[in-house]
């Protein structure tokens, strides 16, 4: 592919992997408000027929799996749109849509084929496009392009991927944060087995939705990546930054070409003088091609044996050739710090009595710590008791302490006066909390559950009309779950509070 490179817009030079993959950001960024008209003026129309077939035949996940599976399809937009505005001349969507019937076909249908989970796709794609080479070519062409950065394009392909995910999960779990508490569902399993079956198609076509917004948001970012990718490769391999250079020379002394050859002329007129005075038998040099005409001496065996010595030398396998080396250094060398002065003590002989004592003496600690240990085992050596094992019951669980199945006493109020002056606090306030529970679910006309927790009251007692009976429904829930889950009972005078009026009274107002 012939490429004007006196229009490219890019600063041309050999980098890195990484900052290649931010010169295509960079060339995302510049061209945003073209490549992604051209996007969703082709992609947004093939979401809704996809989804529609997916619906006329019954299966709603169609949709989704049809727009992952066109993905090599509408990369070619993001492509072209960016092959073009790196010469300064961005295309409009119209445009780009009509310039897809210059580009070839069967690298998209094998792409869309058995080349589908191809990791290198952003690095196959300009040259499958750009380039328009026949297919034995094109594979000995891929064969250089892809050495040393198809490590990167593959990450680049599961990075992408990892992001795509993220921004769908990301889309999903905001709406659950801002769904109102009162409407989210009891538990996950109740949502998954209730909700989501009951709207499945509805369901489907969200997910897919998020989905298409996700890929629309990352996609384009995966062309210009591994578009910056072939860029740079291509810089390397070919030379383009001194390519550049050199033509850019070229218009600069064009530019000036009367006065150089002027000059030239001059030069060449100055220098005649000079070669009519040499004789023709001194121009004819001969070149020394041998050792006896180099050191002007005749060669002797230890000079054959070095010459045979080198010959064998250098057909050595292990000389020539490239070979890689990779070492870990320190990114940040420290610096270099003088050497620490030692100080020698002032009584060498007395430090190093002391030394001795500090030693013996630690030896003699430990010595006497065994000694302490061994003369414990042995007075207790045989006054090992065997303890009885006593049975543990296991704690009986809340929904045990709080008998569902007993009647509710005739006088509630008397009972759990009764239970609490004796002193059986925890069994007053269960009895207080499934009278209040009983009331309550006959004023709501709510079937009677056993797996309704302390939370499902909760809600249900801010569901209430009257106001009052629903705070002295949640001021008995709340005193039931400090009781039973963190041991903090009320005093008397709350738990008369509690027995006057509604529940407990079920007459009452309130």
């Amino acid at each position: 592919m012939a490429m004007e490179l006196e229009r490219i817009s890019v600063v041309l030079r050999p980098r890195a992997p990484r900052e290649a993959l931010d010169l295509g950001a960079t060339m995302l960024r510049a061209n945003a408000r073209a490549v992604w008209s051209a996007w969703f003026a082709f992609t947004l129309p093939v979401f809704v027929l996809c989804n529609a077939l997916g619906v006329v035949v019954g299966l709603p996940w169609l949709g989704l799996l049809l727009m992952w599976w066109l993905k090599p399809l509408f990369d070619r937009l993001p492509l072209y749109v960016l092959s073009r505005a790196v010469f300064d001349r961005a295309p409009g969507w119209r445009e780009t849509l009509r310039g897809q019937r210059q580009w070839p076909w069967g690298s998209t249908w094998a792409a869309l084929s058995w080349l589908r989970i191809d990791s290198n796709r952003s690095l196959r794609l300009p040259l499958e496009l750009l380039e328009g080479l026949p297919r034995r070519q094109r594979s000995a062409r891929w064969s250089v392009l892809r050495r040393r950065i198809v490590a990167d394009a593959s990450l680049l392909t599961y990075g992408c991927l990892q992001f795509e995910l993220v921004l769908f999960l990301s889309v999903w779990l905001l709406t659950w944060m801002l769904v109102p508490h009162e409407w989210l569902p009891d538990s996950l399993r109740d949502f998954f087995r209730v909700d989501v079956h009951a709207a499945s198609t509805v369901w489907m076509l969200l997910t897919s939705f998020v989905a298409y917004l996700a890929m629309s948001a990352i996609e384009p970012l995966y062309v210009a990546c591994g578009f910056a990718l072939y860029l740079n490769r291509r810089t390397q391999l070919e030379a383009w930054d001194i390519d550049l250079a050199f033509r850019r020379l070229r218009q600069r002394l064009l530019a000036n070409g009367k006065v150089l050859a002027v000059l030239l002329a001059c030069a060449g007129c100055w220098s005649l003088p000079a070669h009519a005075a040499v004789s023709p038998q001194g121009s004819q040099v001969v070149p020394a091609t041998s050792l006896e005409q180099v050191f002007q001496q005749p060669v002797d065996g230890a000079d054959r044996r070095f010459a045979d010595a080198a010959v064998a030398a250098y057909r050595d396998p292990r000389f020539g050739g490239e070979r890689k080396a990779r070492e870990w250094v320190f990114k940040y060398t420290p610096a270099p710090q003088a050497a620490p002065v030692s100080m020698q003590p002032l009584f060498p002989g007395f430090a190093g009595a002391v030394a001795m004592i500090l030693k013996l003496a630690l030896w003699l600690l430990l010595a006497v710590a065994i000694a302490a240990l061994l003369r414990f085992i042995w007075r207790w050596r045989g006054t090992r008791v065997g303890i009885d094992a006593v049975p543990v019951t296991p704690r009986q669980s809340l929904r045990a302490q709080v008998q569902v199945d007993a009647p509710l006493p005739v006088d509630l109020a008397a009972a759990i006066r009764a239970l609490w002056q004796a002193r059986q606090q925890r069994e007053a306030l269960a009895l207080l909390y499934r009278g209040c529970v009983e009331q309550a679910t006959r004023l709501l006309q709510l079937p009677s559950s056993l797996d309704m927790t302390e939370a499902d009251w909760l809600r249900q007692a801010a569901s209430m009309a009257d106001r009052t009976r629903a705070q002295r429904v949640a001021t008995i829930v709340r005193t039931w779950q400090f009781a039973a889950y963190a041991g903090r009972y009320p005093d008397d005078a709350a738990v008369e509070s509690l027995l006057a009026g509604w529940p407990v009274q079920a007459g009452s107002s309130a």
